[in-house]
């Protein structure tokens, strides 16, 4: 019976310890958001906009020319074999498909950037 209470009593103070670092954290969290912020943004950001008399005529973009991308595949699969080489590993890889990412948002491309250049 001693050591079901002991047991007992240990899970209570672990549950306890763990409920209030939970707390904290909370609290730390919301914190630092009114420090920075970031309510007021939003809900900035979730008021109405004024409605446009009339709307914009839509601009056309123009189709870009087709390129060779047999070039450009050959490339970049050149480019990963010497990395590959330089680092001893062995390249039994084929890139099949190229794709533009151009239309991709500001964020998508920094962390595209971020991931590739942290591999140098």
């Amino acid at each position: 019976m001693d050591r079901l209470s002991l047991s007992l009593s240990t899970m209570g103070v672990g549950m306890l310890v763990v409920f209030c670092g939970l707390v904290i954290l909370i609290a730390c969290i919301s914190v630092m958001t009114s420090i920075t912020g970031r309510k007021k943004a939003s809900k900035a950001a979730a008021a109405p906009a004024p409605k446009a008399a009339a709307p914009a005529p839509a601009v056309q973009a123009e189709p870009e020319p087709e390129e060779d991308d047999g070039a450009i595949i050959a490339a970049i699969t050149a480019a990963i074999a010497a990395v590959w080489q330089a680092e001893g590993k062995e390249s039994g890889f084929v890139v099949r498909r190229v794709r533009r990412t151009q239309s991709a948002s500001a964020r998508a491309r920094a962390a595209r950037e971020e991931q590739i250049f942290s591999h140098f």
